[in-house]
């Protein structure tokens, strides 16, 4: 009982985080780890709670008119198949070197995230779709097989190719995650990698999060989506640098 409200707990922060910015299942898997679930089924297990939480996330974003989905559906459709793809190959690459690395990615999505918000450029405003296409094939892979820190990288992504403020970017970017992590949680359910037990209880509080992230940022605007992605973001950073373990935190 204590573990299933400790996961409720967590699930809750991680909701939030992870509808404002990104990287709440860096949260939930360690602590699914340190309960004794391998990690292949740990980050299983943390999609049951993604996806709910993102249905979540969609529908408030929704109700608010601040989610547009049919300039989307190419990307969104090259999402599902690269995750799907990312989720049947299901490659562990959690060594110390690709924490390091992911840590730089971060540190490039951190500036490009805040950098003032200027018109685009002719390149990136004229994308062509196919690219589009392809661009958000290569991060779908990439959530359907880790997930952890792909809400940064969509923002950025989106940062990138749309002329969108955070609070839109979010809509979009929660909307696609929903989308993809159906046919993820299909996968590993199939291949017996979720234990639904500790999915439910995390899903219950990621939805609460998810809810109270998306009355959030509507209220406070795009400033404080800023800052809370920038907290979460240098977390994120010091964790997989190592600093926490150089300290005796695991």
């Amino acid at each position: 009982m204590i573990l299933l409200g400790m996961l409720f707990f967590i699930g809750i922060i991680a909701g939030f985080i992870n509808t404002l910015a990104g990287g709440g299942s860096a949260l939930m898997i360690p602590v699914l780890i340190v309960a004794g679930v391998p990690s292949p089924i740990a980050n299983a297990t943390n999609r049951v709670a993604i996806l709910l939480q993102n249905a979540v996330g969609s529908y408030e974003f929704k109700r608010h008119n601040l989610l547009k989905v049919n300039s989307i559906l190419h990307v969104t459709l090259a999402a599902i198949i690269g995750a799907i793809v990312g989720s049947i190959t299901a490659v562990n690459i959690s060594t110390e070197l690709y924490d390091k690395l992911l840590a730089v990615v971060f540190v490039v999505i951190l500036i490009l995230i805040l950098k003032p918000h200027k018109t685009r450029s002719y390149l990136t405003s004229k994308l062509p779709k196919w690219l589009e296409f392809i661009i958000f094939l290569i991060v779908g892979f990439y959530g359907g097989m880790i997930q952890v820190g792909v809400g940064f990288i969509f923002l950025a992504t989106l940062n990138l190719i749309e002329e969108l403020d955070l609070i839109q970017a979010n809509a979009i970017k929660v909307f696609i995650i929903m989308s993809y992590t159906v046919f993820s949680v299909i996968v590993f359910a199939i291949s017996g990698k979720i234990i639904w037990k500790y999915g439910i209880v995390m899903a219950l509080g990621n939805i609460l999060g998810a809810y109270i992230g998306v009355k959030a940022a509507i209220k406070n605007g795009e400033k404080f989506v800023k800052i809370i992605l920038t907290i979460a973001i240098l977390i994120a950073c010091i964790k997989l640098f190592g600093f926490f373990s150089f300290i005796g935190i695991n």
